[in-house]
């Protein structure tokens, strides 16, 4: 019995070694199998086909979809921040008074009128510039008034200083027309309709 013992031990560690070599046979044999499969004509072909069809996929729908909704998006905040202005300020405007006693010519009233304008927006621009988007979200709007000699429109001046608004006094250069310093337009804001026509709401249109 005792001399069984050692042979019986050898054929005990045997299997204990055969049973860790037949499972890596099995795994050998797993892989082999993918890769004969993966080797067949057509399978790899079919493989890449499939990848390359996700891929392209989601690349069209990016280009698709993705700048629709941005630009839905910007769309939202330009209607959201102008509906805001609208709803909380009102209208903008801007009004150049001119005087009417200096008979000046149609186009040097338009010159005039213009350099009130440039002038305003200018002011505006820097000092301002939520306030200018304000009034051009309302489609720029300008207004040309008359006024009847200097005196009204000095006052006019000190009348929307007192309110705050921007106020844009041209004097000519008196190279034609008009004697030189004279004081020609009045330009008022732009700014909130509302308050320019407690300065100007009185006159009548040029």
């Amino acid at each position: 019995t005792w001399g069984a013992l050692p042979v019986f031990c050898q054929l005990a560690r045997a299997e204990v070694d055969f049973q860790p070599s037949r499972r890596g046979r099995k795994e050998k044999e797993k892989k082999k199998c993918a890769m004969d499969y993966l080797a067949r004509p057509g399978v790899f072909g079919l493989i890449a086909g499939v990848t390359c069809g996700v891929c392209l996929g989601w690349s069209i729908r990016a280009r698709l979809f993705r700048p629709a909704k941005s630009r839905l998006t910007m769309i939202a905040n330009e209607l959201g921040n102008e509906a805001s202005i609208m709803g909380e300020y009102g209208e903008f405007k801007m009004v150049i008074v001119v005087r009417n006693d200096l008979k000046m010519g149609k186009g040097k009233v338009a010159a005039q009128c213009a350099h009130a304008a440039v002038s305003a927006y200018k002011q505006v621009h820097h000092r301002n510039p939520e306030l200018l988007k304000q009034w051009e979200y309302c489609g720029q709007p300008k207004v040309v008034l008359k006024a009847p000699d200097e005196e009204t429109l000095v006052q006019l001046l000190n009348e929307a200083k007192g309110l705050g608004l921007t106020v844009s006094l041209i004097q000519d250069a008196g190279r034609t027309q008009i004697a030189p310093g004279s004081r020609t337009v009045l330009g008022l804001g732009p700014g909130p309709a509302e308050i320019i026509d407690k300065v100007s709401g009185h006159l009548k249109l040029y």
